[in-house]
């Protein structure tokens, strides 16, 4: 009993950490988004996250076996990492972080519908209330009239916002179908699906433009690189890792309503910044969360 007890503690606090993380690498990808493109910053991203994640699987002991299963999971990270996290890296650099996490509450139930639409998935009448209620909590906040002197939100990163939810929404569920149906390690799959995105990321950057690869380390090179590689240590090595700690220990569903309170650790780091944030974000962003408690729940 006390063993179980521990478990579920140890799975909450992972999340609760990892949602923490991501609101820290959230904040420090923006600060260094003015001097990257989405693409550039993405890829960055996965060419360091990729290694840390074959080298945490080699520490577990885990060996990755060839198998039909491994191309749905490459091209769940095509959708989630390549265009997905280039999607919300284009929001976070027209809307800010706490905007840009705050869409992000859209993937849920995003991925709720569609895993009752092509997994056979039912939602029930309290599921289907918990993803209206988290669409309108989202809808409160980015259709909130500008303050005085600040400019009202960017239609292109609203649309970006929107779109890496849905990339997000239909990687995971690829994903969630292959881990499902096979016998692939979570720790292997996240890496599968990093590599394949980055991989691609590669191609399309390289032939974007003569040079492209020396531009991106020659501007790593000149700026601090300290904030960018927190947050991807953080963001995309810590909190994956803390993300399968959770998900061992207690309910997926729970896993991802406390992952969901990542937008709630921006407001003291936005506080402690000097930044304000309105009441009227700050209550969408708990009627989101509710709403995905409810869905999850």
């Amino acid at each position: 009993m006390t063993s179980d007890i521990t478990g579920e503690l140890t799975g909450q606090l992972a999340a609760l950490l990892a949602a923490a993380f991501w609101a820290v690498a959230t904040v420090l990808y923006h600060r260094a988004g003015s001097h990257f493109s989405p693409l550039q910053m993405n890829l960055v991203k996965g060419v360091v996250a990729t290694p840390l994640l074959l080298i945490m699987s080699l520490l577990l002991g885990n060996s990755l076996e060839l198998s039909s299963s491994l191309w749905l999971l490459a091209l769940s990270g095509i959708i989630g990492i390549t265009i997905g996290d280039s999607c919300h890296f284009a929001a976070l650099r027209r809307l800010g972080p706490w905007h840009a996490m705050l869409l992000e509450y859209l993937a849920p139930p995003i991925a709720a519908f569609m895993a009752w639409a092509f997994l056979s998935d039912g939602l029930s009448t309290i599921e289907i209330t918990g993803a209206v209620i988290t669409l309108s909590g989202v809808l409160w906040v980015v259709t909130e009239k500008a303050p005085d002197k600040q400019p009202a939100l960017s239609l292109s990163g609203i649309f970006f916002g929107c779109g890496a939810a849905l990339c997000q929404a239909t990687g995971l569920v690829m994903a969630f179908a292959v881990l499902k149906q096979s016998s692939v390690n979570a720790i292997d799959a996240a890496f599968v699906r990093l590599a394949a995105g980055s991989f691609l990321l590669a191609i399309i950057v390289g032939l974007s433009k003569r040079g492209a690869y020396n531009a991106i380390i020659k501007q790593v090179r000149s700026i601090n690189p300290l904030p960018l590689l927190g947050a991807i240590v953080f963001g995309t090595f810590l909190a994956i890792w803390l993300q399968q700690i959770s998900i061992a220990n207690i309910n997926p569903g729970l896993t991802q309503t406390l992952l969901s309170t990542a937008p709630l650790f921006l407001i003291p780091i936005s506080l402690l910044k000097k930044q304000r944030i309105t009441s009227r974000s700050i209550t969408g962003a708990l009627i989101a969360l509710g709403g995905i408690s409810i869905l999850f729940l």
